[in-house]
């Protein structure tokens, strides 16, 4: 069974690995310019593949945001 992340639980654990207040760091933010860098976005997925949630570096590197992210773990995008 898959854990669930809400969107502040992203965007906690985003800023948490970017050393930034998650209330910096909007849904739709490009979170590359944020300054994610592959290692970092690399340990991310690690992190949350190890809570049961599928997902791939691609498609998590095709739109870096924390509400497509959030859409994505829950199947929202579908």
């Amino acid at each position: 069974m898959s854990a669930v992340l809400t969107v502040d639980d992203v965007r906690e654990q985003v800023a948490d690995v970017l050393g930034e207040p998650a209330g910096r760091i909007g849904d739709h933010d490009d979170l590359l310019e944020l300054g994610l860098d592959s290692i970092r976005l690399m340990g991310l997925l690690e992190r949350w593949r190890e809570l049961g949630i599928e997902t791939s570096f691609v498609d998590l590197a095709e739109t870096p945001t924390v509400a497509a992210w959030s859409a994505l773990f829950t199947g929202a995008d579908r």
